[in-house]
């Protein structure tokens, strides 16, 4: 039998199988190997009760750059808000690649710090190492000037003053706008959070990449 190497308080993400509309993110708390693995009861929706799921639902957990997928189903409850689920006597080890592109639509703040002060644009792809910018004006910037973005990713996780990198640049000038591509360079924590983001993206969004 092959071991997940779940660690207290790691993130579960769970989806229905009937209904993969319904999907939530859980901590982990502990497991036991061929018996079963202990979360905290996640919540799908207001009128959808996790015991409830008939069919079970297909987990994915992150480890490192493996993204470990299998399905399970409920056990038993433990405590108030602390249920088992069935240890995978299957799973499925993916690689996860850092250069997958997450086509997105986000509405995002960009800080020149500048005469041209802040700016509204759209954030239209992200990946584990920065994202493309579509500014409504044209700008000249150098290679590695930096910028300070604000935005709120799909799955609610809010940045307020993520520094980047610009790596390249291209002017659109029949629609006067500027694409920007940049690399974030901090601050550790929120550059963690985006990537362990585009890392579960497509399993929990339902989202598709592209390779660099």
């Amino acid at each position: 039998m092959k071991i997940i190497p779940f660690q207290l308080n790691s993130e579960l993400v769970l989806k229905s199988i009937s209904n993969p509309a319904l999907k939530s993110k859980t901590p982990v708390y502990g497991a036991v190997p061929g018996e079963m693995i202990i979360i905290e009861e996640p919540l799908f929706s207001l009128n959808e009760r996790f015991a409830g799921l008939p069919d079970g639902f297909t987990c994915a957990y992150l480890h490192g750059n493996h993204l470990y997928k299998f399905k399970s189903k409920f056990k038993k409850r433990l405590f108030k808000n602390v249920v088992g689920i069935c240890y995978p006597c299957e799973m499925e080890s993916v690689q996860i690649r850092s250069s997958t592109r997450i086509a997105v639509d986000i509405h995002t703040e960009v800080f020149l710090g500048t005469g041209d002060g802040t700016i509204s644009c759209i954030m239209e792809d992200i990946s584990e190492g920065g994202c493309r910018l579509k500014l409504p004006k044209l700008i000249a910037r150098q290679t590695g000037s930096k910028l300070h973005l604000k935005f709120t990713l799909p799955d609610d996780q809010q940045f307020d003053n993520v520094e980047c990198a610009v790596m390249n640049l291209k002017t659109v000038y029949d629609e006067k706008a500027t694409v920007v591509g940049v690399s974030f360079s901090g601050p550790s924590v929120a550059v963690a959070k985006i990537q362990k983001f585009c890392k579960l993206s497509t399993f929990y969004l339902g989202g598709h990449g592209s390779q660099q």
